[in-house]
């Protein structure tokens, strides 16, 4: 939060959406349990409501496209062509690999719409004055995602840091 107020960022940290990117902007990592409980938040906002609602029918294309059978969940390839494509260079690369971890919270490599819908509601939340479904990706992307990943990026980082005496570095390691 500091971090944010002294970069002039004004932030809301208050609804379970936000106090979740707090989390993951802090350190921590999100969980499927958190994911599940902002997937179930309710949107009070018609417009932005009707905005997730248009990116969730481009998600079911995706869904269906993988099996023609819809089961919430998007391969790391679909999820990079239907989504991620306009805000990392190539799908191959470490920032996108780094991305793609953040985002898949269980760890099944695969994205979850409980996942990714965690940062559309909260950019929905947070600037309710996008206009249309490509700002609220936009806004998930560039003030939600690539933020909280660096969390992945800095534990990556000191994993690359030649070892100790000790032996290797575990998460207490990295943000004691």
């Amino acid at each position: 939060m500091l971090k944010d107020l002294h970069a002039n960022i004004k932030e809301e940290y208050h609804s379970a959406p936000g106090l979740a990117m707090l989390f993951d902007r802090s350190g921590g990592k999100l969980t499927p349990k958190m994911s599940e409980v902002i997937a179930n938040a309710e949107i009070k906002d018609v417009h932005i409501k009707e905005l997730i609602n248009e990116i969730r029918a481009m998600w079911d294309e995706w869904d269906l496209r993988e099996g023609g059978e819809r089961d919430d969940c998007l391969e790391f390839d679909s999820f990079y062509s239907g989504f991620m494509a306009p805000y990392f260079g190539c799908y191959r690369c470490d920032e996108t690999k780094m991305a793609l971890k953040c985002i898949d919270m269980d760890k099944d490599d695969k994205v979850d719409w409980n996942e990714f819908v965690t940062y559309l509601k909260w950019a929905g939340h947070q600037y309710p004055q996008v206009e249309n479904a490509e700002q609220l990706l936009s806004t998930a992307f560039r003030k939600g995602l690539i933020p909280a990943m660096q969390d992945e990026v800095i534990k990556q980082k000191l994993n690359d840091l030649p070892k100790l005496e000790g032996g290797e570095m575990d998460d207490d390691d990295i943000y004691d």
